[in-house]
């Protein structure tokens, strides 16, 4: 005679299983002890098993239980994954993505812009962080992708697209020299781990070594690059930017980076662990389509 059992059921068993304890699982799950118990009962009923061994002490699994616990791992295991699989291939609508301020405000409009006229009914979310944040976000599946420096890796992550970025130091007043430079404050981004403020941070160590200057460089923190560009213009410093946004910004004087730090190198991560939405894949194809444009 068939029996009709229910996923939560066995859900429900395996947890009691793995605690040893009702009230534990209970816990656990959110759920009222009471609920737990009725819902083991029903379950025994369905069987015609009986799954534990109550005392005074506890409850100790049965061989019956030992049985089901071993298919109750595997169906809920089988049905979590096509549960995910089918997911994967079904439209999301939902796109959730990181990257620091000063590449938000680089070539993430450009792509955004592009993506919206194909996937119109898609919301998509932004999320500035740090990179160090920003990788473990893509880690924890929080967020769908996010673009960090390529000096970037985990084994939970896959690079899968990568573009180079070209920098220019920027001034709002016309220095002639690059000891004129070196005096100056670094106008820098409040994430430590940057990677603009850190080529500019490297730049000013390297250079103020040649230069003979002992002083550590002065450096204002400020949370955007608009507050960046700020800064700049009003002369209370020098900053280090992609060389896209100093073009949009005509009162800025810019000035070349040497050959060996001109260029960063970003990468867009995912999580390896989950196959790419829909609204993922169709992300990705349009970075890498915009390369060969």
């Amino acid at each position: 005679m068939a029996t009709d059992l229910e996923s939560s059921d066995l859900r429900i068993f395996r947890i009691v299983a793995q605690e040893q304890s009702i009230s534990k699982a209970a816990l656990k799950m959110g759920y009222v002890q009471s609920n737990v118990t009725l819902r083991i009962q029903k379950l025994e009923k369905e069987l015609g098993q009986s799954l534990f061994e109550r005392s005074n002490k506890g409850i100790t699994i049965t061989e019956a239980g030992q049985q089901l616990w071993s298919y109750a791992d595997q169906i809920v295991d089988l049905l979590d994954e096509a549960t995910h699989i089918l997911k994967a291939k079904s439209p999301s609508y939902q796109l959730q993505l990181g990257a620091t301020p000063t590449v938000a405000a680089s070539r993430l409009p450009q792509w955004l812009l592009a993506y919206y006229e194909e996937n119109r009914d898609v919301e998509v979310s932004i999320q500035t962080l740090g990179q160090i944040e920003l990788m473990n976000q893509v880690i924890d599946q929080k967020l769908d992708g996010a673009f960090i420096s390529s000096q970037y890796h985990h084994q939970d992550i896959q690079s899968v697209f990568e573009y180079n970025e070209q920098l220019v130091i920027v001034s709002a007043n016309h220095i002639q020299t690059e000891s004129e430079l070196l005096q100056q404050r670094l106008i820098v981004n409040t994430f430590p781990d940057c990677p603009y403020r850190r080529y500019l941070e490297e730049w000013y160590h390297t250079k103020s070594k040649s230069h003979s200057i002992q002083q550590p460089p002065r450096v204002i923190e400020v949370d955007t690059v608009e507050a960046i560009i700020r800064a700049v213009t009003e002369g209370l410093g020098i900053s280090l930017l992609p060389e896209r946004i100093v073009h949009s910004y005509s009162q800025l004087h810019s000035h070349i980076f040497p050959i060996s730090l001109q260029q960063a190198r970003i990468q867009f991560v995912i999580s390896k662990r989950n196959t790419p939405s829909t609204t993922l894949s169709s992300f990705i194809n349009l970075l890498i389509n915009s390369e060969h444009e």
